[in-house]
């Protein structure tokens, strides 16, 4: 990833620990944070944020960034008078947001960061705000201007080569198309997703890409290209250790155990999916988890399950209104005036 610009204090440092990252993300983890320290140490607290936002990168590819939530909200007060290092905590606060259903917060994040990468003239981070951006219109199901967002992102991307936000926003891209039955653009953007992340060495985007490819294919009939896709992606996420996209593959091959008639299969996938969620504490998935069982345990006549099932759905839809509902007009405004 190029966030990271030439100037950047410790920048070619930070560049060779991501390189190092791909073989041993471990190793490359441990010396990120041993950086932090030594520079919190020696005063250069720009360079010990931007290691911090490094590492949370790091674990972002693996399903764990949640476990920084804590450090980036300590963060954020520091970065008082850094403007790129604020803005860069502000995107990964919101990406932390909008995993767990806090789409309010996430585009008050989000817009912030915006805000701050066009005061600095950091085009990566604008990118990457906008893309988020573009999310939180999908999660309130205005596609039409979250791919107005997603078009302005890819402006700013053209010149920057970067492999790793072109994988991003072409999966966005096709999400928008999917969830609008243009599954024909689907499937194209998402095959760009998919050779972008297979280009960059971006596994849970390739991952990623393949759960969306099955998704596609579920819609079309075609159950064996859809077994193939979600097992690549299931595979994936699993050695990656990304509890975020494995729930979501899981519910995905809950629908299809039930189209080839395996009921025990689809409701053991919904289990390990609700599980999943409820670690790394996503709301959305969390409730999708629960409506899928609810329906199938209705169906297989175990009416209190299913109903215990609805009604822990109900309650994180109820909960995810209230985290989002009464904000987010407003901060999608503000946030679309900042784009604009």
């Amino acid at each position: 990833m190029n966030f990271l610009a030439a100037s950047d204090a410790g920048a070619a440092l930070l560049r060779r620990l991501n390189h190092l990252a791909e073989r041993h993300p471990q190793i490359a983890l441990q010396c990120l944070q041993t950086l932090e320290q030594r520079c919190r140490a020696a005063g250069n607290l720009p360079a010990a944020l931007d290691a911090l936002y490094a590492r949370f990168y790091l674990l972002e590819h693996r399903g764990r960034a949640l476990d920084l939530q804590h450090a980036l909200r300590a963060a954020l007060l520091e970065s008082a008078g850094l403007a790129l290092q604020a803005a860069r905590i502000h995107e990964a606060l919101g990406r932390l947001a909008y995993q767990q259903g806090e789409y309010a917060e996430a585009a008050e994040r989000w817009a912030q960061a915006i805000t701050l990468s066009q005061q600095t003239g950091d085009v990566w981070l604008s990118v990457a705000a906008r893309i988020g951006k573009g999310q939180i219109h999908y999660a309130m199901g205005a596609w039409a201007q979250g791919r107005e967002l997603h078009r302005e992102a890819a402006t700013l991307l053209g010149p920057l080569q970067d492999s790793y936000l072109a994988a991003k926003l072409a999966l966005n891209i096709g999400v928008g198309y999917f969830e609008t039955q243009q599954h024909d653009d689907a499937e194209r953007y998402f095959s760009h997703g998919l050779a972008a992340a297979r280009s960059g060495k971006h596994r849970e985007y390739e991952a990623e890409a393949h759960w969306h490819l099955a998704r596609a294919a579920l819609v079309r009939g075609r159950l064996d290209w859809a077994t193939t896709d979600c097992r690549i992606a299931l595979n994936i996420a699993g050695k990656l250790g990304h509890s975020w996209l494995e729930s979501v593959a899981s519910q995905t091959w809950t629908e299809i155990a039930l189209a080839r008639g395996d009921v025990a299969g689809a409701i053991l996938s919904s289990q390990h999916s609700l599980a999943l969620a409820r670690r790394i504490h996503s709301r959305p998935q969390e409730g999708q988890a629960h409506l899928q069982l609810a329906r199938m345990l209705e169906r297989q006549g175990d009416l209190a399950a299913a109903l215990s099932h609805l009604w822990q759905h109900l309650a994180l839809r109820n909960e995810l209104d209230r985290l989002g509902s009464s904000a987010l007009p407003q901060r999608l405004g503000e946030a679309q005036a900042i784009a604009g």
